[in-house]
């Protein structure tokens, strides 16, 4: 696809449909299941290939293999045969730092290869500090894709350019690019996600103030952000909302965050058909049988259920695929109060229960509410009932901590 039709498509759908989707595949079952699925292109980036290995992202920015060679190999085999038969863009992902490659011969074999527009990935926006200045020092730093983008644009092919802040953004801008998309870091969530990301919040304002930048230079150039906090359609629909985004690059949120989760509910479907009940909530969000789970209530019946054990917010994200962020906050609305808060009044409620209703020792009472650690359980009891355990059996009164919520054992 020529580059001045390319970003006519893109304009068009985003005037019929408000913004674009670009998917990031590492394989060609992923980029034809994203294709029926109605996304606008695919971009062959290593990264992908690296998510197809069960490893992380920041895989695709080390020596572990010729990132140039390996985009080059799935894409020609697995994605490109098919795409071709349909005039469908797929993105080729440079690592223009490569000393190996002259730069304009890859370009112009990007074209005869039949990719239509290329992107700067990996890219060296995604390190910092001492390593990253002596990069820049080596003349390997992310001048050089600026130059490649400049370059493709001479070339009259269509450059999509990743920037990391402002200064980035308008030396992409000033380069020719025809899209922008602002990274907003290692995508969070899942088995191999990034532990810290930037928070939305951040994102949104971040995104807003390179947007409005760019703009003053190019207001044709079309603004896409990816990456970071962006794990969920939800949190896709924040920068919608919030800023002049019009597209959005989806990775790990499409090919591994739900892959991740189809496939180990599914297992562990098949392992316990027993467990599955289609009318319990928790069932049906570890099975993936909920289009649009109803995420808050189930963290609340998790709670009720499994309160004996040891619960984490970080595990409920990591089985739904959710933020932490997007999950407390859902919660918030849902209960009135934290996760954290919910989960120890439940279990004070409960131990109130046992207290007055057996004559089980202390200890085991601690045990049964959730707490190894007696003294913890007793600091905590008396934080939130007022007195001890031991003065509430012999004077217990009534609790009502959680108003409104239905006791169930």
């Amino acid at each position: 696809m020529k580059r001045t039709e390319f970003v006519g498509l893109l304009k068009s759908i985003i005037n019929i449909n408000g913004h674009t989707l670009g998917v990031a595949a590492g394989n060609g079952m992923v980029s034809h299941a994203c294709i029926k699925g109605g996304a606008d292109f695919i971009l062959a980036m290593n990264a992908g290939r690296f998510r197809q290995m069960g490893q992380s992202a920041f895989a695709a920015f080390f020596g572990y293999s010729d990132a140039n060679q390996m985009v080059i190999d799935f894409a020609t085999r697995e994605i490109l045969p098919f795409t071709e038969l349909t005039d469908y863009p797929v993105i080729h992902g440079i690592f223009m730092q490569d000393p190996s490659i002259h730069i304009l011969d890859m370009l112009k074999e990007s074209i005869d290869y039949g990719f239509s527009g290329v992107i700067n990935y990996p890219t060296i926006g995604c390190f910092d500090g001492k390593f990253r200045t002596a990069l820049e020092n080596a003349g390997l730093g992310y001048e050089k894709e600026v130059e490649g983008i400049r370059l493709a644009h001479f070339l009259d092919i269509f450059t999509l350019a990743y920037a990391f802040d402002k200064e980035q953004a308008l030396k992409m801008a000033l380069a020719g690019a025809d899209a922008i998309c602002i990274h907003l870091g290692i995508t969070g969530g899942g088995l191999v996600g990034a532990n810290q990301f930037m928070s939305l919040e951040y994102a949104l304002n971040l995104a807003n103030d390179i947007f409005t930048a760019i703009d003053e230079i190019n207001p044709e150039i079309i603004k896409i952000v990816c990456s970071g906090p962006i794990q969920t359609p939800l949190d896709a629909r924040a920068f919608y909302q919030h800023t002049s985004c019009q597209g959005i690059l989806v990775g790990s949120g499409i090919e591994r965050l739900p892959v991740e989760r189809a496939v180990m509910n599914t297992t562990k479907a098949f392992k316990s058909p027993g467990d599955f009940n289609e009318k319990d909530i928790i069932s049906n969000v570890l099975n993936g049988m909920q289009e649009h789970p109803d995420y808050a209530r189930f963290m609340v019946e998790y709670i009720k259920k499994n309160y004996k054990q040891t619960i984490r917010l970080k595990d409920i994200s990591a089985i739904t695929h959710m933020s932490i962020s997007r999950l407390s906050v859902l919660f918030k609305e849902y209960s009135g109060t934290s996760f954290t808060q919910y989960l120890i009044y439940y279990r004070m409620e409960k131990a109130c229960l046992l207290l007055t209703s057996s004559d089980k020792q202390m200890k085991e009472i601690s045990t049964l509410v959730g707490y190894d650690d007696y003294s913890q359980f007793v600091k905590m009891f008396r934080k939130v009932i007022g007195m001890t355990p031991q003065e509430y059996r012999l004077n217990p009164v009534t609790v009502s901590l959680l108003k409104g919520e239905k006791e169930d054992e």
